[in-house]
């Protein structure tokens, strides 16, 4: 195992420990769960990630931002906008559409997890395991494995978790797969984004 994957594991490991002490162990998870922009949980956590994100390829590697890939075809914006609604109706949760400020913090939210699990995570695990599928399967268990942090999951009984667990990693494949086949990092953000809005609140 090189030393870029190393690092990016123990930095997983230490966000997803520093996560569960604030969100479960002091109980401040309630509040950032509900999505309610009082919390400063909600902020913090996602700052820590974008950071992570964006400094460590810097420190150790000379990777910039434009790394990441800024550029998006109409088909690739068709593709995420169609898997995102996809997602979002079927969501029971996620964010009011209908709330300005609700828009905003998933736009922050999901540009935040995208940053890390897939423009950092993924993209390091791409330069150690060969093939598509490992790096996807990684990064999107580590996706998974982190809402383990969240109130309402660690507070369900243990198959649930694991459901859980199961679920958002499953989630997290086509984000992995769309970003790793477009090479554009607004496909997995945009993905995201469309799938976090809980749209039965416009009807």
């Amino acid at each position: 195992m090189n030393r870029d994957t190393i690092i990016a594991l123990s930095t997983f490991v230490l966000l997803f420990i520093l996560a569960f002490i604030l969100s479960i162990g002091f109980e401040l998870g309630g509040v950032e769960s509900d999505h309610n922009p009082t919390s400063w949980l909600l902020y913090f956590r996602r700052v820590l990630m974008v950071i992570a994100a964006l400094a460590i390829p810097w420190f150790t590697r000379r990777q910039t931002p434009a790394a990441l890939g800024w550029t998006l075809s109409l088909k690739w914006i068709g593709i995420s906008i169609g898997v995102g609604l996809f997602m979002g109706f079927s969501n029971p949760g996620g964010f009011n559409p209908k709330d300005p400020i609700a828009i905003l913090l998933a736009l922050f939210h999901t540009f935040a997890t995208e940053m890390f699990f897939r423009g950092y995570l993924l993209k390091t695990f791409e330069r150690e395991f060969k093939g598509v599928w490992i790096p996807i399967l990684l990064s999107s268990f580590c996706y998974g494995l982190f809402y383990l942090t969240t109130w309402p999951i660690w507070s369900s009984p243990p198959i649930g978790k694991l459901a859980f667990v199961i679920l958002f990693t499953l989630v997290g494949i086509p984000f992995a797969y769309g970003y790793k086949k477009s090479g554009s990092f607004f496909v997995p953000w945009m993905m995201h984004f469309f799938g976090v809005l809980k749209y039965g609140m416009l009807f």
